[in-house]
C-alpha cells in the first residue's frame, strides 16, 4: 500500500493486491473475435456466458433456466480480446469481477480499419499484433503451470467451414494450398486454421492437452453456414434409402450422387475435416468439442435481466428445422439448446 499524489494535489491511497495462483485451480478462457464485419461487441457474449457459469442460470433460450455451476469464487476467467488486443484475467469479487491483470498480445494493438480496404487487410496482417497463437500459447502454459485446471473454454466469432474468424488475416501464397510451405503456420497469420494441431505447428500440443480438465468443454460459436453444405443436406432429406440417387448445388455445378454416398461424406469428410473435429483429435476425443452444425448460421440474441442484458449466440431451430430434423434422423446428431452439435 501506498500514498501517491493526483494532478489535482489530492493524496491518494493505491492498495496492490499480490496473487499467486495456486497449481491446482480452475479456469476458463472466453475469446472474443473482432466483428469485423458487423460491429457486434463479441466481449458481451464472453461476459454473459461468464456471469451464467457463476450463478448457475442462463437466459440463452429467452427464458431462465439452471445450468452447472463451472465457476467458482476461485475460478480465473480469462478473456482474450480480438478488438482491443488485450488478454484479461478476473476472478469474482462480492459484487464485481475484479481484474487480475490486463496485457496487450503483441507490440501493436488490433488494426481496426475496414477489411474492404487491402491497405488495412495487409497492416492486420504485418502487424506484431494479437493472434490465435497467443490463444494456444496460454493454453500451453497452463498445461505446464496448472495442468487439468482448464474446465471450459469458449470463442465467440464470425466462423466459417475452416473454423473461427478472429480478425480476418489471410495467409501468403507460401503457406496457402498448394505453396511451397503450405504445412506450415503462416506466421503473420492471425486467424486460426484446421492444419493449428498438426505437430509442425503447434510442438507443445503435449502442453496445450494437458491443460484441459477430464471434463472439459470446448465451444466454437458462431457459423458455419456454407451453403453447399446445407444444399447436401437438404438433398438427403427425404431419401428413403442410402441407394437413392440426389442431385444438388454444389462447387462448380450440379452434382449428382447417392444418398449413402453423400451421408458418408458428410461424416467422413465434412464433419472430420472441421476445426472442431480437428481440435477434438488433437485433445484426445476425452474433451467435448461442439461447434455450429454444417450448413446453418448463427443468429444473436439479447435478453433483459433486470436492469441488464445477457447476450447469446445460437443456430435457430425453427430456421433451420428441416436440418435438425435430418441429422437426427441420419447421424444420431442431437443439439444442444443452443442449436450446437458434437463433434
Amino acid at each position: 500500500m501506498q500514498s501517491v499524489e493526483s494532478s489535482g494535489g489530492v493524496a491518494k491511497r493505491v492498495h496492490s493486491l499480490l496473487v499467486r495462483l495456486a497449481k491446482v485451480h480452475s479456469e476458463v478462457l472466453l475469446v472474443a473475435g473482432w466483428d469485423y464485419s458487423g460491429g457486434s461487441n463479441n466481449v458481451a457474449f464472453c461476459e454473459s456466458y461468464r456471469d451464467d457459469l457463476y450463478s448457475g442460470s442462463t437466459y440463452r433460450t429467452g427464458a431462465k433456466k439452471s445450468i452447472v455451476k463451472r465457476i467458482g469464487d476461485a475460478t480465473v476467467v480469462t478473456i482474450f480480446d480480438f478488438k482491443t488486443g488485450e488478454r484479461t484475467r478476473m476472478l469474482k469479487g462480492s459484487s464485481e469481477w475484479f481484474e487480475m491483470d490486463r496485457v496487450l498480445q503483441g507490440k501493436s494493438k488490433t488494426h481496426l480499419g475496414s477489411y474492404k480496404d487491402k491497405a488495412n487487410l495487409q497492416k492486420r496482417y504485418l502487424d506484431d499484433s494479437i493472434s490465435i497463437r497467443h490463444v494456444y500459447d496460454y493454453v500451453a502454459e497452463l498445461g505446464v503451470k496448472a495442468p487439468g485446471s482448464l474446465a471450459e473454454f469458449h470463442i465467440f466469432s464470425h466462423a466459417w467451414a475452416g473454423g473461427p474468424i478472429l480478425v480476418e488475416t489471410y495467409e501468403d501464397a507460401l503457406y496457402a494450398a498448394g505453396g511451397v510451405r503450405q504445412d506450415q503456420r503462416d506466421p503473420n497469420d492471425k486467424d486460426p486454421r484446421l492444419k493449428d494441431f498438426d505437430a509442425i505447428n503447434m510442438p507443445r500440443l503435449k502442453d496445450f492437452k494437458a491443460a484441459f480438465a477430464p471434463d472439459g468443454v470446448v465451444k466454437v460459436w458462431g457459423c458455419m453456414a456454407t451453403t453447399v453444405y446445407r444444399n447436401l443436406v437438404r438433398a438427403i432429406d427425404g431419401t428413403k434409402s442410402d441407394a437413392e440417387k440426389i442431385s444438388f448445388d454444389w462447387i462448380g455445378g450440379r452434382e449428382t450422387t447417392t444418398a449413402g454416398l453423400a451421408k458418408r461424406y458428410f461424416q467422413e469428410t465434412i464433419m472430420a475435416s472441421s476445426y472442431m473435429s480437428r481440435l477434438s483429435v488433437a485433445l484426445g476425443g476425452g474433451v467435448k468439442v461442439y461447434g455450429a452444425p454444417p450448413g446453418m448460421g448463427a443468429d444473436l440474441r439479447a435478453v433483459p435481466v433486470g436492469s441488464t442484458k445477457r447476450y447469446y449466440m445460437y443456430v435457430n431451430s425453427l430456421t433451420y428445422a428441416r436440418e435438425f430434423a435430418l441429422l437426427r434422423r441420419a447421424f444420431g446428431m442431437v443439439p444442444d439448446d443452443s442449436g450446437y452439435v458434437l463433434f
